[in-house]
């Protein structure tokens, strides 16, 4: 029977529009056709008993080792046996004529068995696989075909196929009727060349050069090609705290994450294309929507994600429950969402000296500066709303630099009179009795949000509120180069280590100087890769495993910045944005 494997055992493929997961066993246990949101049909990874997969047995069969092909999606998986070993080779076709799952067997030592059990509606529905002639077998709920090198057996909702000893075998689950060898190698080809075209848009030279590669490639892995939007992560409920109830859906584009990235990313070479596609889908989601400003997520094509419900049939992760799509913080106010927007668009404008998609922009700095008095769920999307600091921070940074590039004077004014008070209220009103930077206004408490106030220069790295506010997180949110969040509803320590934040504290101590604690931290991330230098949400310092949805975007692009910032610091060079 198929087992949920542990998460640091996870692979994806990704045609740039939806993506497979695979373990080191071979056995794909998470795939949704079409797009990353859709329902899955290969869902071991939410439920073990009932979730569909495909699996790959031989006799004595043992992982050895998996590497992408360069920097593609194209993944090489390495087997031994008793007698020697084989391959199989995994990719999602792209540019071509056909889309699914293609995989590809080296020469066998011994027979190996598929076993392939589709379950629409994350395992909740049952399907029944139809012979269509002796090597294609039709799921007709699914819409998909399977078309195999060998014959195909059917056993209930079970196919089955088997690759003989010393002969070579593939397969390919698809959307389409017909697909032959010759398809497959071609769409290989296509497939190959399309990621070297990828490839071009991002690149970085410097210290930990594999690791931001590999950071790269799973950024790129996640950009929903249609909209250029960049998903948060490619599955469900994969838990923060295992067996506990947090567990979220990741699939859709987070505003303030997408605008991280984006700025982030900006911050290498890059062609503009990702740079400019985030603007333009932030743009059209809002005009599409008739919004005048944006909301917290979007499904990858830019429609609004109004609800969450629980599949309270299925099991979970390790049985951590509840298993949820969309996402119940739709409707929340997330200041710092519209913020970051304003703070990737400096980076994209101050690199580009074009002022894309300017109208959204100004439409978001002008609905800032009519609602930052108000609440909201802050960062970490809390549903009790707070004046939280670091909404207020982003929200002053980002109109301080928008008002630099507006040219209506009466505009620039009230934008830059609107930060002004945003500052005084911080310094009033969000400060502890120790001087540090709060969490909210009226805690004592301190949140790894602070971190990013410096890249952004909204403070400077040794001015005593920073300094008071790194002391205490190192004191009360530090152990071992790994950093937590502060939580309003839940106790952050239970969960696991944050790496993004442990990221952004890397970077702050790249600026303020300390380049031996900076790289001590980038190292402890490090610790929390796989195999193939993906990263989920959180760390568990006591287990060693990885919690969280995976992979996580989020995490990759605030390592980029790091790295960046410590590669810059290296070279004498100032990493913050003015």
């Amino acid at each position: 029977m198929a087992q949920q494997p542990l998460i640091r055992n996870l692979a994806v493929i990704s045609d740039r529009q939806t993506c497979a997961i695979i373990d080191t066993e071979g056995t794909i246990s998470w795939y949704c056709p079409n797009r990353f949101d859709n329902e899955a049909v290969f869902s071991l990874l939410i439920d073990e008993k009932q979730g569909g997969f495909w699996t790959v047995e031989a006799s004595e069969k043992v992982f050895t080792n998996r590497k992408f092909n360069n920097r593609s999606s194209i993944l090489d998986t390495v087997f031994s046996t008793q007698k020697s070993g084989f391959t199989i080779t995994d990719w999602m076709p792209v540019n071509s004529n056909f889309k699914g799952i293609c995989r590809k067997f080296s020469k066998v030592p011994s027979a190996v068995t598929n076993q392939i059990r589709l379950r629409p509606d994350y395992g909740m529905m049952q399907e029944t696989p139809e012979n269509q002639q002796n090597h294609s077998v039709r799921f007709l709920r699914s819409g998909l075909w399977l078309h195999a090198s060998h014959p195909i057996t059917i056993y209930g909702e079970l196919v089955t196929f088997i690759i003989p000893e010393n002969e070579e075998g593939w397969a390919v689950l698809t959307n389409r009727e017909t697909v032959t060898l010759t398809d497959m190698d071609a769409s290989f080809s296509t497939t190959l060349s399309g990621w070297e075209e990828f490839e071009q848009l991002l690149n970085y030279n410097g210290p930990y050069q594999e690791e931001v590669e590999n950071s790269i490639r799973a950024l790129q892995q996640f950009v929903y090609q249609p909209t250029g939007g960049i998903i948060a992560a490619a599955t469900t409920s994969l838990p923060e705290v295992l067996g506990g109830e947090r567990n979220y859906d990741y699939r859709y584009v987070w505003t303030r994450d997408a605008a991280l990235i984006t700025g982030a990313l900006a911050q290498i070479e890059t062609t503009g294309e990702i740079e400019r596609k985030f603007l333009a889908f932030i743009a059209g989601a809002m005009k599409e929507n008739g919004q005048d400003h944006v909301s917290p997520f979007y499904a990858v094509d830019k429609k609004l994600i109004k609800h969450s419900r629980k599949l309270h049939h299925i099991s979970g992760y390790k049985q951590s429950t509840p298993v949820l799509l969309g996402n119940s913080a739709a409707n929340q106010r997330q200041l710092d969402a519209e913020a970051n927007i304003l703070l990737a668009s400096k980076v994209i404008y101050d690199k580009y000296q074009d002022k894309i998609n300017w109208d959204t922009v100004e439409q978001i700095a002008d609905f800032i500066c009519l609602n930052w008095q108000h609440k909201d769920n802050g960062i970490w999307e809390e549903s009790t709303t707070r004046h939280y600091t670091s909404s207020k921070v982003f929200a002053a940074r980002g109109l301080e630099f928008m008002a630099a590039y507006q040219e209506d004077k009466a505009k620039a004014k009230r934008w830059q009179e609107n930060a002004a008070q945003i500052r005084a209220f911080v310094k009033d009103n969000c400060m502890t009795k120790s001087g540090a930077y709060a969490v909210f206004a009226g805690s004592e408490d301190v949140d790894i949000s602070t971190a990013l106030f410096i890249p952004w220069s909204y403070d400077e790295p040794d001015s005593p509120a920073v300094k008071a506010t790194i002391k205490q997180l190192e004191e009360q949110y530090s152990k071992k180069n790994l950093y937590w969040r502060r939580l309003e509803e839940f106790e952050s320590y239970k969960e696991g280590a944050f790496l993004a934040g442990t990221c952004w504290m890397a970077h702050y101590y790249a600026i303020a100087g300390d380049l031996i604690k900076s790289k001590a931290i980038i190292d402890a991330v490090l610790n929390f890769k796989n195999d193939l230098g993906y990263f989920s949400e959180e760390a568990d310092l006591n287990t060693g495993q990885m919690l969280g949805n995976f992979p996580q975007t989020f995490v990759h692009s605030s390592f980029i910045c790091a790295v960046n910032g410590y590669k810059m610091a290296l070279a004498g060079k100032d990493s913050r944005v003015y």
